[in-house]
């Protein structure tokens, strides 16, 4: 009746405005996300095609073993203990279903539809991305921010930021299919979700974006000669081993001029004290140059005439202050007494109230980044407040888990009891607002389902990645390789936007096209 009013097409028009609204929920709003998820299904419904939908479901291998996967946090709550958890876990995991199903059982099927939901994606990116950047810049709103995370007002940080690199993908594969002023277009697009990957530093979107465009070149070379391809996989291996290498080899707080910190044993500061020696726990003095040239008793005095916060406390990343004190004073090549104290302006002493633990590590851009990870990766003995210390925390503790529930898991809720115990168990050092998840897909899906988890989860990533390899689909290729890396670091199928992003590109290239993308 509906096609008779409107015409033909009524039913793939509002098809492919629901999966545009979906689109533009995903880097914008959980309210828009499933006003569109419910006009898709009430567009199935009013259609009534049923038995197509059951054909296009049925033959479908990819939906198959992601049904099988979903079920299984259904059939562990036979054996889970936190139902509360559980039922909110399958509440968030329902899009992970919904919308693959929905895509399944009526796919779009012509390459051109795809420009619809994709371009209004780019579009919702960039207004979002803008409005981002200005607020932050103080140059509209009046928005206060502790730190770079603030940056994302509409949701997640990080899940934004693999959201952005995923943009930046897509109008890589646009720039490369069109021509005249709409390939400048795309171009300038790509740069500005570049930059914004850069500037909001966080790791998994950088690792993102280096995925899509290493792809797109790979993908090129590919076309261009198989044998070439391969040889550059294993040139781009060797580079990127190599680039990690250079990048966290060394440090800013190990590199000093040899003329710095020259301080004989017997030395003064200019107020005629004598500098601290600290000692290592075998009781030798430390010679670790943010050690070296500390007075003590003149810091504590300067410290307390500049801020409110204890030297003896913690700073805002739970991270003893004094010591983050000491590392950016070495940073600045200070000595740690009243004169190199009063070389500090406000906003280093606010730096270091926020934890930030050099000067490099203050600025804007990934290698402030990639600083403050080195500083971790030397001085680990104190997870708390750094990320990826925290991190291996939780990976340890999750593999723990798996090995003594290695066959069925825990159950779909009781992942942070498991964690919780192991914690305990261990004596962890991680404070208790810290002990969390593992922040590894992989490792949850094993630990939540066992080994048919795993098994499943596996599968469901690799038959699609062979899957969008033969159509030669490059943002499916691009979209199932950013997912497989972002998992190793993020349990992104633990929160909304994650599993709408996955459930979203999942089932818009889980069928096959009319004309497919190459």
């Amino acid at each position: 009746m509906l096609n008779r009013f409107f015409g033909t097409n009524f039913h793939t028009y509002f098809h492919l405005f629901g999966i545009s609204a979906f689109a533009v929920g995903l880097p914008t709003s959980k309210v828009i996300l499933s006003l569109a998820s419910m006009l898709l299904l009430l567009n199935l419904l009013l259609e009534a095609d049923f038995k197509t939908y059951w054909k296009n479901i049925r033959s479908n291998r990819l939906f198959l073993v992601l049904f099988a996967f979903w079920s299984l946090h259904l059939v562990t709550l036979i054996w889970t203990e936190d139902f509360a958890y559980a039922s909110n876990d399958i509440r968030i995991k329902v899009t992970l279903l919904l919308i693959p199903l929905i895509l399944v059982a009526k796919p779009i099927q012509l390459q051109k539809h795809l420009l619809f939901p994709f371009l209004f994606f780019l579009a919702s990116l960039l207004v979002t991305s803008a409005y981002n950047y200005a607020c932050y810049n103080h140059w509209i709103g009046n928005h206060l921010y502790d730190d770079i995370r603030g940056l994302s007002l509409f949701g997640s940080h990080i899940r934004y930021g693999i959201l952005i690199a995923m943009g930046a993908g897509i109008s890589l594969y646009y720039f490369h299919v069109n021509n005249g002023l709409v390939k400048v277009v795309f171009l300038v697009l790509f740069c500005w979700l570049s930059y914004y990957t850069y500037y909001s530093q966080i790791i998994s979107g950088v690792v993102a974006l280096l995925v899509v465009i290493t792809c797109y070149v790979l993908f090129i070379i590919f076309n261009y000669s198989k044998r070439l391809g391969w040889f550059s996989i294993g040139i781009t291996a060797i580079l990127f081993v190599l680039t990690l290498v250079l990048l966290f080899s060394g440090s800013p707080n190990e590199r000093l001029d040899s003329n710095y910190l020259a301080v004989g044993n017997n030395a003064l500061t200019k107020s005629g004290n004598p500098y601290t020696p600290l000692f290592n726990a075998d009781g030798t003095v430390n010679k670790k140059p943010i050690f070296i040239n500390v007075c003590e008793p003149e810091l504590n005095q300067e410290w307390k005439k500049r801020s409110k916060y204890d030297i003896d406390g913690l700073d805002d990343r739970k991270q003893a202050i004094r010591f983050t004190i000491l590392r950016y004073m070495t940073s600045k090549k200070l000595n740690k007494d009243s004169v190199g104290f009063s070389s500090l302006s406000n906003q280093d002493i606010r730096n270091i109230e926020r934890g930030i633990g050099s000067i490099q590590e203050s600025g804007n851009g990934l290698f402030s980044r990639v600083d403050g990870i080195k500083f971790q990766l030397r001085h680990n003995e104190n997870p708390n407040g750094h990320s990826l210390l925290q991190r291996i925390a939780y990976w340890k503790a999750g593999i723990e888990i798996i090995k003594n529930n290695w066959i069925l898991g825990v159950g779909t809720g009781d992942v942070q009891l498991a964690f919780n115990a192991e914690y305990e168990r261990s004596h962890s050092q991680l404070l208790p607002e810290n002990r969390l998840r593992a922040h590894n897909s992989y490792l949850t899906s094993w630990i939540s389902f066992g080994i048919l988890g795993i098994t499943f989860f596996l599968l469901m990533i690799f038959l699609y990645l062979k899957w969008q390899i033969n159509e030669q689909n490059l943002i499916g290729i691009m979209f199932i390789l950013v997912a497989m890396s972002t998992f190793l670091i993020e349990d992104t199928l633990e929160t909304q936007m994650g599993v709408s992003f996955f459930a979203f590109f999942y089932g818009m290239f889980a069928s096959k096209r009319i004309s497919s993308l190459s």
